[in-house]
């Protein structure tokens, strides 16, 4: 799974990245929402957050390009974001703040094309203003979180939250967002203690920026996550040649 935040560099180029990326490999492709603290990444997703946020992308906008981009490629978009953004989301119908705003946040996510929700601060113990029913009310899939340091029990309340339809995003180590040269030593003790819990496919998150990485995860996990890395690449490419440079990264990550 790859990683765009829509509006970085513009939002034009954003969604020629994720048609890059759909056509050169990627099995899902995470579009992030530009969130004003986004407090789950580090600095290179942060960077590309403030950015967007400064050309005027909005989440209207980005619902507006799930739709385009839905309609242009067959690999699952799922947004990512924040859940103050859904919480003061108004779609329309008023001031946003309240259990109808995530509602219509999902309504339209899900009619613009989205096959899931990653919202790391959502925590499952509270069922946040019905998050993780309502939006499998909308045939949304809502992406659980866990970290290294989540207890078992933890682990059981989180599997009873999301239940058995989404995959399970496992942080592969504390902190935030960003490229790594190893995984952590730890990380297979980690991912069979989550094996214990959770039945539905892993993904591993954070860290991961080389095709070394991802061949390394196979025997442990079903899904590598890049975010940091890809994002890395665009920002280090120019127009010229800032989609070879992601079809390549891409490719290269999937062993082509």
């Amino acid at each position: 799974m790859t990683h765009v935040v829509l509006g970085y560099p513009s939002l034009p180029e954003s969604m020629e990245v994720v048609l890059a990326m759909a056509d050169s490999g990627a099995d899902f492709i995470e579009l992030q929402i530009p969130f004003s603290d986004p407090m789950a990444d580090g600095p290179t997703i942060m960077t590309a957050n403030e950015a967007a946020l400064e050309t005027g992308v909005t989440p209207k906008n980005c619902l507006k390009a799930m739709e385009k981009l839905a309609g242009k490629t067959d690999v699952p978009l799922l947004f990512m974001s924040y859940f103050n953004l859904l919480f003061a989301y108004a779609g329309g119908k008023g001031i946003g703040g309240n259990h109808d705003s995530i509602a219509h946040f999902c309504r339209d996510a899900s009619n613009a094309g989205a096959t899931g929700l990653i919202v790391p601060d959502v925590p499952p113990e509270e069922n946040s203003e019905g998050y993780w029913t309502t939006s499998k009310e909308y045939n949304l899939l809502p992406v659980p979180l866990v970290s290294p340091v989540t207890s078992q029990q933890r682990l059981k309340n989180i599997a009873k939250a999301c239940g058995d339809d989404a995959f399970v995003y496992c942080v592969s180590t504390t902190g935030t967002t960003g490229a790594r040269k190893a995984l952590p030593d730890e990380l297979a003790e980690y991912l069979a203690r989550i094996k214990k819990v959770f039945s539905q496919p892993l993904a591993v998150g954070f860290g991961i920026s080389e095709p070394k990485h991802v061949e390394a995860l196979g025997e442990h996990a079903d899904i590598a996550i890049v975010g940091s890395a890809m994002i890395d690449k665009i920002s280090q490419s120019n127009a010229r040649n800032r989609i070879s440079q992601v079809r390549a990264f891409t490719r290269s990550l999937c062993g082509a």
